[in-house]
């Protein structure tokens, strides 16, 4: 199944989120599972939190949502917000390779 996590920064958490950043990445790229796209939105207007999104192709939503809860970002709270949801992609140039 393919499954996005759509995140917001908390825009007060700044500089933890750029303290963590590394981590924040090294986490992604060492994912046991496997993530197909990743990456932050364009900066964010003044005094808003940057986006983040992260679409992944997993077993079970369980497993993404266990994913989630281990990023550095998620365990410090730097998101505000975070869904998680099992998306059904059904048309576009990608669709075939998934």
């Amino acid at each position: 199944m393919i499954v996005a996590r759509y995140a917001i920064s908390d825009p007060g958490k700044a500089a933890e989120r750029s303290r963590l950043l590394d981590e924040h990445k090294a986490y992604l790229h060492g994912a046991a599972i496997h993530i197909l796209l990743s990456g932050p939105s364009a900066p964010p207007a003044e005094s808003k939190g940057s986006t983040a999104i992260v679409i992944a192709e997993v077993e079970t939503l369980a497993a993404f949502e266990a994913f989630s809860a281990g990023d550095p970002f998620v365990r410090s709270g730097i998101y505000a917000s975070v869904d998680i949801f099992e998306w059904r992609p059904s048309f576009g140039l990608l669709l075939e390779s998934l």
